[in-house]
């Protein structure tokens, strides 16, 4: 018989650290992922941001919920949930498992749900239980500023995993000959890990997506990362760990004001401009600076503006650029009860892709 049970915060609050937890096959929720989820700022008492499938006495599967908020037209604020994490183990397939753990969302957040950032098995399981629609799709720019094989070619293959070290090594030979090739503008800017009163004040004021991330919200984001630089977790198998991982703010004053601000994620040399508020134009002129004192070998840009204003001011300049896209799915009671017209907006760092 499958059981499905949900944690909410204050069941969430030391779990990992119990018995049970130890003793599962495998782990339904990381230490930094379940405090993240406890902290974060959008997350009501009773939500529940962790569903466990038992079948029988084991557990079978998992899925994890990100709960947001979005703001219609008129200011209403309808809370939701990302879809996060669904597994199940291969030991319990056939039983409708995932099904049951997706029907177990629905009814806890009232149809509100959406998805992002999802792997094709996965898509197929949404598309075939019928209770999606797509949204519109992302585009993306991904740039090569050195060869970064090591990082790209391991998800692809197991041999390449395997030879990780060997793909390093070729990546610091082939980059010892190609240079930075950036030009970016002469502005002063601050870097830093936390928001302050100033940059608190700036991203209050600054027009958002229905979203509508706020100052809270972003210094939850940076207290509480899902990646720990220190150890993997254990029989985890979404993301836990990386070499080198870093979220910070760039910020440009004048005047002793912010004009403008965006915050990065930096993973094993791959850059992301999660959020930016200010002009776009200057933010190209001035990400040539970033790459070169974090030695970036590649960045991602889900921004049309953004990567429209690097186009053509050719700043900063790759080696190699191919195109992206991220697609996004919406429940369908959800889409009607936001109406036809509704448009997100989204930003890069808007789901749970802030966070990995």
């Amino acid at each position: 018989m499958i059981n499905i049970v949900g944690l909410n915060k204050a069941r969430l609050e030391g779990f990992t650290k119990t018995e049970a937890f130890r003793n599962f096959e495998f782990a339904p929720i990381s230490e930094l992922r379940a405090q993240s989820h406890i902290h974060n700022p959008r997350a009501l008492d009773n939500d529940i941001l962790l569903f466990l499938a038992y079948d029988d006495e084991q557990l079978a599967g998992y899925l994890g919920i990100l709960p947001d908020d979005v703001r219609e037209k008129n200011g209403e604020k309808i809370h939701f949930g990302w879809l996060s994490t669904l597994f199940v183990s291969e030991k319990h397939r056939g039983k409708q498992i995932a099904q049951k753990l997706l029907y177990a969302a629905e009814k806890s957040y009232d149809q509100n749900l959406l998805i992002t950032e999802f792997t094709p098995s996965a898509e197929r399981l949404y598309r075939k239980i019928g209770m999606f629609d797509d949204l519109t799709s992302k585009n993306a720019v991904r740039y090569y500023y050195k060869s970064n094989l090591a990082e790209l070619l391991p998800s692809k293959n197991n041999f390449f995993g395997r030879n990780k070290i060997w793909l390093k090594r070729w990546d610091n030979l082939v980059n010892f000959f190609i240079p930075y090739r950036l030009k970016g503008i002469n502005s002063l800017y601050k870097i830093t890990r936390s928001v302050d009163g100033n940059l608190s004040d700036f991203i209050n004021h600054q027009h958002k997506n229905p979203i509508a991330r706020n100052a809270a919200d972003f210094q939850w984001m940076l207290e509480f990362p899902w990646l720990s630089t220190e150890k993997e977790e254990p029989n985890y198998l979404f993301s836990s760990y990386s070499e080198d991982y870093r979220m910070f703010w760039v910020s440009v004053c004048e005047n002793q004001k912010i004009i403008l601000a965006f915050l990065c994620s930096v993973r094993n040399s791959h850059l992301k401009v999660l959020y930016y508020f200010g002009n776009a134009e200057k933010i190209s002129g001035i990400l040539p600076k970033v790459i070169k004192k974090n030695k970036i070998k590649m960045m991602t840009i889900y921004d049309d503006k953004l990567n429209e204003t690097i186009g053509k001011n050719k700043m900063p300049k790759p080696i190699y650029k191919r195109p992206m896209q991220r697609s996004y799915l919406i429940h369908k009671a959800f889409k009607a009860k936001l109406g036809k017209d509704f448009n997100f907006h989204f930003t890069d760092g808007d789901g749970d892709f802030s966070f990995t």
